[in-house]
């Protein structure tokens, strides 16, 4: 639950607290999953963990029904773990979020449907815009943002910007500035007659 602990500073650091941060239905899912998550990567002892099996799946459902949001219990997701706002965020069992991912409402990050195995693989720092699609095996690089309602179906390199249907990358980050090698000046040998 040490993950569920970097969420919550995740989101006392973009100004949330007190009831602000405890009565937000998005910190809520975040804190569902992490117990789902727990329950089913951990394995409690089985008398412990049949009853919170039960109360796992009344609050998931609680998430499903009211909030629409579905995050996985088996899905991978690094701490710090951001959801902007509630409703229709749904998450694949198979994906895997980085550290510090930022999720919009209405993202659905999942398997495609046209016959292509796997899931989306999201590095850390991603930002992924409202109503944004990621499907397939497709790997997004580390502090890539998604734009809003985009649909991603390729991979997308590290720092880069990508938006439209089908999502086209329309900024790259900036490359680093190379400072050129100082010349070396070549030693002058004299010649010494014999």
């Amino acid at each position: 639950m040490s993950k569920f602990a970097e969420d919550i500073a995740r989101y006392k650091s973009k100004g949330s607290y007190g009831k602000q941060l405890w009565l937000n239905p998005a910190v809520w899912a975040i804190g569902v999953y992490r117990f789902g998550n727990w329950l089913h990567m951990d394995k409690p002892n089985v008398l412990i963990r049949l009853p919170l099996k039960v109360v796992f799946f009344f609050a998931n459902f609680f998430c499903e029904l009211v909030m629409e949001m579905h995050i996985d219990a088996l899905a991978t997701i690094g701490p710090g773990f951001y959801i902007a706002h509630i409703g229709g965020v749904h998450i694949n069992p198979a994906a895997v979020l980085g550290k510090n991912c930022d999720v919009a409402h209405r993202v659905t990050i999942g398997a495609s449907a046209m016959g292509r195995q796997g899931v989306p693989v999201l590095g850390d720092e991603v930002y992924v815009g409202t109503g944004a699609t990621l499907i397939g095996k497709i790997k997004i690089g580390s502090g890539a943002k998604i734009a809003a309602n985009t649909l991603v179906i390729t991979n997308v390199p590290e720092g880069a910007t990508v938006m439209g249907v089908p999502g086209r990358i329309i900024m790259r980050p900036p490359k680093p500035a190379t400072t050129p090698a100082p010349a070396v000046e070549k030693p002058v040998v004299e010649k010494m007659d014999a």
